[in-house]
């Protein structure tokens, strides 16, 4: 089992809720597409499965594993296990990009093989490898800053394929690319997830993507799940009622999707 949700809720210190009784189950190297507007829970479902937020309420397990019944160094075994393309990613700017992608490995490294791999790059055949796949291997000992921002995408999801985890998420990881890298993330992404027979997860604003490429795509809308269906079975019914207006909702804010949105209606509609 990839990750096991029951009755999962998040709300916030303030009141706010951010995701309210999802239950979502996956079976190792099930491919899921999340989608839904901008502030409907994604990113927060993702830190979830993450291991990153722990939920105010329900069950979560991960990898067989009941993610918060365990002591922190078997926390962050499992943690090590997951890897996350965050939608903006967090490399140091005067970083080479083979220190960005070996960091991968740090948490299944030793402490002492992570400082030297900082120092002088143990693997640096290994990260090229990760960053051709991608149209970066040029790139290989250039610093960070010197990258644009889709490289820089580019670049952590090369360390996540280098980390090589039993899960792979991510959130909006083609964001910032332009429509044919947009294409070949998305396929390379699935193509690692099907070769290695690992769960994947990916949030995209990109609808026409997610039905292509991904057999499996679950709605989101208002903290809620709307549906969860297969690919084929997403009508444009259905896809109107998951973008259009939550009632009794004051307006959407494009870059709230991190925080909390008020619980609204969902869309009546579950094909599992």
């Amino acid at each position: 089992m990839s990750f096991n949700l029951a009755g999962v809720s998040v709300v916030h210190r303030n009141g706010a809720v951010a995701l309210e009784d999802i239950s979502l189950r996956a079976g190792r190297g099930e491919r899921i597409a999340l989608i839904g507007p901008s502030g409907a829970g994604k990113t927060t479902l993702l830190r979830l499965l993450a291991a990153s937020l722990k939920p105010t309420r329900g069950q979560l397990e991960l990898l067989d594993t009941p993610a918060w019944s365990i002591d922190a160094r078997a926390l962050r075994s499992l943690r090590a296990r997951i890897g996350m393309v965050h939608q903006s990613s967090a490399i140091p700017p005067r970083q080479r990009v083979v220190t960005a992608v070996l960091a991968g490995r740090l948490g299944r490294w030793p402490r002492w093989k992570g400082l030297v791999s900082w120092l002088y790059p143990l693997d640096p055949a290994g990260a090229q490898r990760e960053l051709a796949r991608l149209d970066l291997g040029e790139r290989l000992f250039d610093r960070c800053d010197s990258l644009s921002g889709g490289q820089l995408q580019r670049v952590a999801l090369a360390r996540v394929l280098y980390q090589q985890p039993e899960l792979i998420l991510a959130d909006e990881p083609v964001s910032a690319l332009d429509p044919t890298l947009a294409e070949l993330i998305t396929r390379l992404l699935n193509e690692e997830a099907t070769r290695r027979g690992v769960g994947l997860v990916a949030s995209l604003h990109a609808v026409d993507l997610a039905l292509r490429y991904f057999p499996r795509v679950v709605g989101v809308r208002a903290g809620r799940i709307a549906f969860d269906c297969a690919a084929g079975q997403v009508s444009e019914a259905m896809l109107a009622g998951l973008y259009g207006p939550v009632p009794g909702a004051a307006g959407e804010n494009p870059e709230a999707d991190r925080s909390a949105t008020p619980v609204g209606t969902a869309v009546p509609l579950m094909c599992r």
